[in-house]
Parts: structure tokens; C-alpha cells; sequence
């Protein structure tokens, strides 16, 4: 008997320096990775579907905080923080953004999401891709009297400062039009998820204005109502995580796939899946991601040590919003 409890302990001391040996071997690791900071990787709750991303990322380690799971690791070699918000929602992935930047060394927000299309087929289709040059909350207005609708406040000084309209960094722009040229180029629509128009290829908005709010709009005549004050081409963009970025001081850089529309679509404008065995948003979610999987290959050592300040102004003149699926050379000498 003395012999087995012997045994026993020998095989608890061993159990206990194994693990104690891993778990400080994790946090080697860990440091070791985030020597630089990282890539802080926000991931919407829905689609569920997140594959195309986790395949690429080796984790390290998890860290619990509050109501929030990170996972820490990398990807290509580039030290990343992966966390998918606990539920649905632009505030919660504000939350999700603010509590990564204060407990880890971000140095850069990066969001792949699906947006509704603000403006009609001719212009716009399931599968094009928008880059956020320009983030507006075109939910925050003054209706007035008369149901005329002004930018925040009716005073029309804004209360927000240089809060309300965020503006990528040229070189980012740059980043991400040439990640979004690359997958793209080697992308193919499925026929159906577009009905009538049978478009297979999609179009790149490299000067887009992201919409966001947290409405989700079938009423074609408040869409026209915002765009006509706002000028955003989608909705569902992530102006409030922009915001957690600014205030950080560290870039913030979205990308989101058109995955429905009520212009091309009835009813709530999603494009009927049928026996096909994705939906749409599980299509447009994976080009988001491969986006931004391109733009952390390629940039993401750029974007870990260089400085990339948020322009004061718009850096673009108006027509290049006008004409925002015209690159204008921003997509010329790009790194592969």
C-alpha cells in the first residue's frame, strides 16, 4: 500500500511540474510573440462562421476577461488577439475593441464584417467589397420638425469634434486596396447569390464611405433619406470600434462584403439560399477575411512597428466618392 501511495505521489509531482513547465512555456511564448504588441482581429458574432480565419491562426493562449474571451497567438508569424463578441451588435464589438486596447499592446484594430448595400444594382452587388476610407454613424442626426434630417447636433456645430467622420491613413488605404485587388482577382461568385443580374465577380469600392448604425433598413426611401445627408454605400460598418482606435490613437482599418440588398432583393433584402449549401453571408464573410488575412501576410510587420496617423481632413477630393470602383493607380506596384 505504501508502495501505490508512493507511486502516486511521484505521479502527482510529475503531473504538476508538466504542467507548471507548459503553462511556463506558454507564457514564454507569449511574450516572446508580443514583443512588438499585436494585431488586435475583431470578428463578428454572425455569420458563424469563422474557418477561413482560425485555419490560419495558431493559438497560444486564452485569456478570460470579464465577460470576454481573447485568444492570443499568431498569425503568419505576425502576433495577433482574436476575439469574436460575446453577442450581436456594433456597441458589444465597441466593448470587445475597448477592453483588448486596455489590456494588451494593440497596435492596430482590423475589422472583416458584411454590410446591406446603401445604393442599387448598376452600382452595387452582393459580393462587392467595400474599404472604409471614410467611417460615419449616419444614425446620429437631427430629424427635424418637417422630418429633414442634419448630422448630429440642430445647432450644426458638432458636439463630436474630430469624432464624427474617421479617415484611413493613405498608406492603409493603400494596404488594403492592394489585399482587396489580390483575393478579388482570384474570387468567383456563385450565379445565384445575385438572382437576376448574374453578376460573378466583385467590384472593389477603393473610396468607400462606411454607414453604420444599428438599424437595419428595408425602407428604401430612409435609405435615400440618410444618403442623401451621409453618402454611405452600406450599412452595418463599425464607426464606434473606429472610434475606440482614434481615442487609442492606433489605426483602424474595415473591410466589409456586401452579403444582402433590399435593391436587388423583396422583404429584408437577404438573397435566398436555397438547397445551396452556404448562405450569402457565409460567402461575403469569407472575402472579408481572406482580405484581411492578405493585409496581415503582407503589411502586418508594417503595421506593428510603423506610425500611421489619422488624416485631420478628408485626403481625397469628393469625386473620388463619386467614382469610388475607379482606383485611380492606388492599386499600382502592390506587394504580393
Amino acid at each position: 500500500m505504501k508502495f501505490v501511495r508512493r507511486i502516486i505521489c511521484i505521479l502527482s509531482a510529475f503531473c504538476f511540474l508538466w504542467l507548471s513547465v507548459g503553462s511556463a512555456q506558454a507564457d514564454q511564448k507569449l511574450s516572446g510573440l508580443g514583443g512588438s504588441g499585436y494585431l488586435g482581429l475583431l470578428i463578428p458574432v454572425g455569420p458563424a462562421h469563422y474557418a477561413v480565419i482560425l485555419k490560419k491562426f495558431k493559438k497560444i493562449k486564452s485569456v478570460h476577461i470579464g465577460q470576454f474571451d481573447y485568444q492570443i497567438g499568431s498569425i503568419y508569424k505576425i502576433p495577433v488577439v482574436i476575439c469574436i463578441q460575446p453577442f450581436g451588435g456594433e456597441y458589444t464589438r465597441a466593448l470587445t475593441a475597448q477592453v483588448m486596447v486596455d489590456h494588451f499592446n494593440i497596435k492596430a484594430l482590423l475589422y472583416p464584417g458584411t454590410s446591406g448595400a446603401h445604393i442599387p444594382p448598376g452600382q452595387m452587388h452582393v459580393g462587392d467589397i467595400v474599404i472604409g476610407t471614410k467611417q460615419v454613424n449616419f444614425a446620429n442626426f437631427y430629424m427635424s420638425p418637417t422630418g429633414g434630417l442634419v448630422p448630429d447636433e440642430f445647432s450644426g456645430k458638432s458636439s463630436l469634434q474630430d469624432y464624427q467622420y474617421f479617415y484611413l491613413n493613405k498608406k492603409l488605404e493603400k494596404y488594403t486596396a492592394c489585399a482587396a485587388q489580390y483575393v478579388a482577382d482570384r474570387e468567383k461568385l456563385p450565379s445565384w447569390i445575385n438572382g437576376e443580374f448574374k453578376v460573378q465577380k466583385p467590384e472593389i469600392y477603393y473610396y468607400g464611405i462606411q454607414g453604420t448604425s444599428s438599424m437595419w433598413l428595408a425602407d428604401k426611401s430612409f435609405i435615400k433619406k440618410t444618403d442623401d445627408v451621409f453618402h454611405e454605400v452600406d450599412e452595418d460598418g463599425d464607426w464606434f470600434s473606429a472610434t475606440v482606435a482614434k481615442l487609442a490613437n492606433i489605426p483602424f482599418i474595415e473591410v466589409s462584403t456586401i452579403s444582402d440588398s433590399v435593391f436587388e432583393f423583396s422583404g429584408n433584402g437577404v438573397p435566398f439560399q436555397g438547397a445551396h449549401r452556404k448562405t450569402a453571408s457565409q460567402i461575403t464573410q469569407n472575402i472579408s477575411d481572406k482580405i484581411m488575412l492578405m493585409v496581415i501576410k503582407i503589411y502586418g510587420n508594417n503595421l506593428l512597428h510603423g506610425k500611421y496617423g489619422y488624416p485631420s481632413g478628408d485626403p481625397y477630393p469628393n469625386y473620388f466618392y463619386q467614382t469610388p470602383t475607379d482606383p485611380r493607380g492606388l492599386v499600382d506596384g502592390c506587394e504580393r
